[in-house]
């Protein structure tokens, strides 16, 4: 299947707020996704994972201690517990009050709004011994459909083992592959060991104008992540020199404005063909 993320020619780089807008207000809360609303996103970036009575909440990190008031690792503590927690007061008091919010409630705020999501499954790294949440993907993916936002959510993991099971579930989820990188012999190999997905989200720096063109030609998008701030101008116009789809930035205000100075309506490179 073409992927609907494909960057046409003439037609602006999409822009995802990291977390929602993490260098603007507390990642992976309400305010951070009004934020990236405000600045004018095209998608919201944000991390799912789910707690010890299996509810998917919303927050990066397997401790809760960095975002929150909290300690411990969000699979051992229930659902009303994380949700005492204050998840604001840490990047600045006017936050203070914030909660972590649940995937539900996350995509009840989303629901009436024009903004598309992009849905980071959390597994556990392989390196860290803890087994992989089997029931992530389906508790998901069950809460997408529920609110009727299949269609406007695309399911991203580094763990591509999910992302395969989550594509048996319902083939016609949308879903692209995480990766850091490196460059490749063939750039598209891990896409290519997951039928149905629609494209491969590489982190900037090993994204290439090949990595661009071998992925437009097989129907596919690529999207570049970890864009910090400040931004580099000149990594962000050979970003989109090669023919990038889209790009996410922790303050997705100040990539908006790079990219209308840098022209970003110049013509994608290569398209994908029809």
């Amino acid at each position: 299947m073409r992927s609907p993320y494909l960057r046409a020619p003439g037609s602006p780089v999409r822009v995802v707020g990291h977390r929602g807008a993490l260098a603007l207000a507390p990642e992976n809360t309400v305010a951070a996704f009004e934020t990236a609303v405000r600045c004018g996103a095209d998608a919201i970036e944000f991390d799912v994972q789910r707690t010890a009575d299996g509810v998917p909440v919303v927050i990066h990190d397997e401790r809760l201690d960095r975002t929150t008031t909290g300690t411990g690792r969000v699979s051992e503590l229930r659902f009303h517990e994380i949700r005492a927690l204050d998840a604001g007061a840490w990047f600045g008091q006017r936050f203070a009050g914030l909660r972590v919010p649940s995937l539900d409630e996350l995509l009840t705020w989303a629901g009436p709004r024009a903004i598309d999501l992009m849905l980071e499954l959390k597994q556990p790294v392989p390196a860290s011994g803890e087994p992989r949440d089997e029931e992530l993907a389906p508790a998901a993916l069950g809460a997408v459909r529920a609110r009727g936002l299949l269609e406007r959510t695309l399911f991203i993991s580094f763990d591509h083992p999910t992302i395969a099971q989550l594509v048996g579930l319902d083939p016609s989820a949308r879903t692209a592959l995480l990766t850091e990188g490196p460059a490749l012999v063939d750039p598209l190999s891990p896409a290519r060991a997951v039928d149905g997905t629609l494209g491969v989200h590489v982190r900037w720096r090993w994204v290439s104008r090949e990595l661009c063109d071998a992925a437009h030609a097989a129907g596919m998008h690529v999207h570049a992540w970890g864009l910090g701030r400040p931004i580099p101008p000149e990594a962000v116009r050979r970003l989109v020199d090669f023919g990038i789809d889209s790009l996410s930035a922790d303050a997705p205000d100040e990539l908006l404005r790079l990219l209308a100075a840098e022209g970003s309506l110049a013509p994608a490179t290569t398209t994908a063909p029809g």
